[in-house]
């Protein structure tokens, strides 16, 4: 292997993996309270079934301004550019603060409105209901942490948000155990429960990262001053990226809401099963999001140094990696996938239904890598619009078409869900690989121009 091939690889794998088991923590906390609820009754899983397609909509909805503040802080810090990436990371903290509030009201205001357009049984709408509104009473906070731990990212350190999440989660089991089955003189508060122990989780990990960027050891150290000097330009800058990579996840799954309608058409049975093979597949899901994450910084990294082979470089040992870890997945949900459902539920029945979705499941692992992986490059380059479009395409074509073609009109049930989500990932991988060959030429072309210098103390003053 060429040796700046092997260079590139070993940071990225020195990047993705505290990203891995960081995302897999962030998942687990939601997973721990669906498998300790689980053990409660159908209908308080079938709940959480409901309230979770709506929390993660909004969660990546939200997450655009923590990809904006990977992209602009990270280029900053290719440029070599340490005020500018300071005040960036300020500017993302004080927009982040509009953006949780705007959040928080529309979950308290319309999620009694939301969720019945899913189910029409009313135990299991409360118990959605009662989910959403005590995480979001907290989102303010869960932003925070998400924002902090981005900015860390961008600076190349991801060992610190593991750290401060597997600290928290920890916090989560035990606040579960206590508050969902009423243990060590708290109150039995189920659902509610589950959801308060989170949202006070997410409070401690937020204060947490925020304390440590503003203490020395940061390597983007925030100060005082950079907020005072946020400007129309910071905040421009940062929104150029930010919006258009919300949009993309609101298209993708406001559609995925309507395709979680047509798996409500199959009954409370099959969401609940549905909920646990998604659960089982997020093991996948969340080092998939990892590597793309870890892509779209080492990408910045090399677009802020004007390095189109770099760029390269990092996009194909990047796909090694992902494609090699994420297919060693798909051959462990084809041989275990009976005991993967049983960490989550004690029902033989939602057992054989969820392990026959998730051997499925198994076969979309390859075409999953790809899409994180380019989704993340062109996310790195700045180029957030391109990623709109294909998400679009596969969630309202392929996914949304055949789904109610294979499971309802050929009635082919869950299974014919899970196939059609294959035919959806494939159908993504082939068009981001289209788009990423155009995309080469043009990377080359616009970092070989020579770049104005700018003097960064006239733009983004040095702190006092």
């Amino acid at each position: 292997m060429d040796p700046h091939a092997r260079e590139i690889r070993k940071q990225f794998v020195t990047l993705v993996w505290p990203l891995i088991i960081q995302n897999i923590l962030y998942m687990l906390m939601f997973h721990i309270d669906t498998a300790m609820v689980g053990r409660l009754n159908d209908v308080s899983l079938a709940g959480m079934a409901i309230a979770g397609p709506i929390n993660w909509t909004i969660m990546m909805v939200a997450m655009g301004l923590s990809i904006g503040t990977v992209i602009t802080v990270s280029h900053s810090v290719g440029e070599k550019n340490p005020i500018k990436a300071g005040t960036l990371a300020a500017t993302s903290y004080i927009v982040g603060l509009g953006a949780s509030a705007v959040a928080t009201t529309f979950v308290l205001l319309t999620c009694n409105k939301i969720t019945p357009l899913f189910i029409n049984d009313q135990r299991v709408i409360s118990a959605a209901n009662s989910y959403l509104k005590i995480i979001y009473v907290f989102f303010f906070f869960n932003y925070v942490s998400m924002i902090g731990g981005s900015i860390l990212q961008a600076s190349g350190d991801t060992r610190t948000p593991m750290v401060v999440t597997a600290f928290t989660n920890m916090l989560n089991v035990v606040g579960d155990y206590l508050l969902i089955f009423g243990k060590g003189g708290f109150p039995a508060l189920g659902v509610f429960g589950a959801g308060l122990s989170t949202g006070i989780c997410k409070t401690v990990e937020g204060a947490i990262m925020t304390i440590y960027l503003f203490s020395p050891r940061s390597k983007i150290r925030l100060h005082w001053s950079y907020f005072s000097k946020i400007s129309k330009e910071s905040v421009r800058e940062l929104l150029k990226v930010s919006i258009p990579a919300s949009t993309e996840p609101f298209f993708v799954n406001t559609g995925f809401l309507v395709f979680t309608k047509i798996v409500a058409l199959l009954g409370t049975t099959a969401m609940a099963a549905n909920r646990v093979a998604n659960a089982i597949e997020s093991i996948s899901f969340m080092p998939g999001h990892a590597f793309s994450s870890a892509c779209a910084t080492m990408v910045g990294h090399k677009y802020g140094e004007r390095s189109p082979k770099g760029i390269e470089l990092t996009v194909r040992q990047s796909l090694k990696v992902s494609l090699s870890v994420m297919s060693g997945f798909g051959v462990l949900f084809l041989i275990i996938p009976g005991y993967l459902a049983k960490i989550f539920t004690n029902d033989p029945k939602l057992i054989v239904t969820a392990s026959v979705c998730i051997m499925i499941g198994a076969a979309e692992q390859p075409f999953l890598a790809s899409v994180q992986i380019l989704k993340g490059t062109f996310q790195g380059t700045g180029d957030t619009k391109r990623p709109i479009i294909i998400g679009a395409i596969g969630v309202w074509g392929p996914r949304l078409i055949f789904s109610y073609l294979l499971a309802i009109y050929f009635n082919l049930g869950l299974p014919g869900i899970w196939i059609t989500t294959t035919i959806d990932w494939f159908t993504r991988a082939s068009l981001y690989f289209w788009s990423y060959r155009r995309k080469k030429r043009h990377i080359y072309e616009y970092l070989k121009k020579p770049e104005m210098p700018i003097a960064q103390e006239e733009s983004y003053p040095m702190p006092k």
